[in-house]
């Protein structure tokens, strides 16, 4: 149980997290936004890992492991996620975003060999369709918000995100092995955050030496630099600590799918920024999700 519950609060930290994203991301760019935001992170939860001992020997027994998850799941798979963010908004976003669940499970079942008793795997099925619903058509015709706003075509922000929803599910389908062994998440994840921190610094330094003359960069005003931070702690710093720990004694589809709910649990965040309700299907989405996460639970 205490797996499970690990992970709905993960999926209460990534709904936070996105409200603090987008207008920094929108500022700064993604690429830059996330290497700020890895960085911030690293040392937030290096310094925690210190703290509660977790910086032991057999954390780097798995660091190959370790290095190719941070390179799909947060280097690769961050960076696509926020490009997705800046093109469709958080709310379109988070609905395809969320289909990492079925394909972990999918990936679980081919290579982990998982098997999920039928409650469970109907269970999975319906919170992905709880999500979907409450996402996909959870807006009125006549709401009309910045956070709304689509930049480019649609169906290219709809891919960049599909394809961030696979790296995350292969990332977690790498990284379970290593979190049933005993790994310490907190500093599982502070070791994935720094080599992934490391790479989108060094990309984007490449970058520059590739083009001579460049705009001035936005500055990062405190205003900006407290949403990187807030952004950083509660979707990596809390959120991904808590899935990792989540993985030690669950099973990954359950648990990425547990840790999807977090579009349904931004509708109340929703609501309070664009002063309007929504609609009709967010809140038959949100019925499904509870009935699909009773099913995880009690059956």
């Amino acid at each position: 149980m205490i797996y499970q519950l690990a992970a709905l609060g993960a999926g209460l930290c990534f709904a936070v997290s996105p409200f603090f994203s987008i207008q920094a991301v929108k500022a700064l760019g993604p690429t830059r936004f996330n290497k700020w935001r890895m960085l911030i992170v690293f040392f937030m939860l290096a310094s925690m890992a210190i703290i509660s001992g977790g910086w032991r020997v057999d954390l780097f027994d798995w660091w190959q492991v370790i290095i190719i998850s941070s390179l799909i799941g947060i280097f690769l798979g961050d960076t696509l996620l926020f490009w997705g963010l800046k093109r469709m908004g958080p709310r379109r976003n988070s609905v395809v975003f969320a289909l990492n669940a079925p394909i972990t499970v999918f990936l679980g079942w081919m290579f982990l060999d998982e098997m999920l008793p039928l409650s469970v795997l109907i269970g999975t099925l319906i919170i992905t369709s709880g999500v979907i619903t409450a996402i996909a058509f959870g807006r009125k015709r006549k709401q009309q918000h910045s956070l709304e706003e689509i930049q480019g075509r649609l169906l290219i922000g709809v891919a960049i995100t599909l394809a961030s929803a696979f790296c995350q599910a292969i990332s977690l389908i790498l990284i379970r092995p290593a979190m049933e062994s005993g790994v310490d998440p907190i500093a599982a994840s502070a070791l994935r955050v720094g080599i992934a921190a490391i790479c989108l610094w060094l990309v984007a330094y490449l970058a520059r030496l590739r083009k001579k003359e460049q705009p001035a960069p936005v500055p990062i005003t405190r205003k900006i630099f407290l949403q990187i931070a807030a952004s950083g702690f509660f979707a990596m710093g809390i959120g991904m600590s808590l899935l990792l720990f989540g993985l030690k004694g669950g099973d990954t589809g359950v648990i990425s799918t547990l840790s999807s709910v977090s579009p349904i649990i931004a509708l109340p965040i929703l609501w309070f920024i664009m002063k309007q309700p929504p609609a009709p299907n967010a809140w038959l989405g949100a019925i499904l999700v509870v009935s699909g996460t009773s099913m995880v639970f009690l059956l």
